[in-house]
């Protein structure tokens, strides 16, 4: 996660990175400093990611 500072406050970049493939599979920006809120958006992404993973096992 990376806090983004802003004229009214921060915003909060949520990514997920393939570490193998070096590829983005999803990021998110947020309002809050919540980890509640960045689990709710990280979520679909992590499922997409085990779909890969099974497929080449």
């Amino acid at each position: 996660m990376t806090y983004i500072q802003i004229k009214e406050g921060f915003l909060e970049l949520t990514t997920i990175i393939d570490l193998y493939d070096r590829k983005i599979f999803g990021w998110s920006l947020s309002n809050g400093m919540s980890t509640e809120e960045t689990s709710i958006i990280t979520r679909p992404i992590i499922r997409m990611m085990m779909v890969k993973w099974s497929l080449f096992r």
